[in-house]
């Protein structure tokens, strides 16, 4: 089993009539989405060797196009979304060989990913990994 867990916010105030900071989308992009797309063409001859075949992607409620809200967070929605379409392309080869991709929302969770920690979230971080493990859980 491979789980994608890493990724930075960016920016959460650009929006398409403020200064967008296209460099760091890109780093964003970079490392949330070609991150994981690294990694895991690095550990797919291993992955394909072990029996569960599993990618587990942490994605984000932010990365869906049908349910997006907001008008700004530019680099961490389209990073999220790009990795979605990213789970499914994997997942459609995988599947073929017996794997599988599977997304998870880890919902609302206390992080320092805006640069402190957002205690008003819904989810202490081990609230979040119990529900993540109970999904994935071979």
């Amino acid at each position: 089993m491979l789980i994608h867990n890493a990724a930075i916010l960016g920016s959460i105030t650009d929006h398409i009539r403020g200064p967008l900071n296209i460099a760091e989308m890109a780093e964003v992009f970079n490392v949330n989405t070609l991150g994981s797309l690294r990694v895991t063409q690095a550990m797919l001859p291993l992955l394909l060797q072990g029996q569960t075949k599993l990618i587990v992607d942490i994605s984000s409620e932010a990365g869906s196009i049908k349910q997006c809200s907001r008008d700004g967070w530019f680099a961490y929605c389209v990073s999220k979304a790009a990795l979605n379409m990213q789970a499914r392309l994997i997942h459609n080869r995988l599947k073929q060989e017996g794997g599988q991709v599977i997304l998870v929302h880890p919902g609302w969770v206390q992080s320092y990913m805006r640069g402190k920690l957002d205690a008003s979230a819904d989810l202490t971080p081990g609230a979040s990994e119990q529900h993540i493990a109970a999904r994935i859980d071979p």
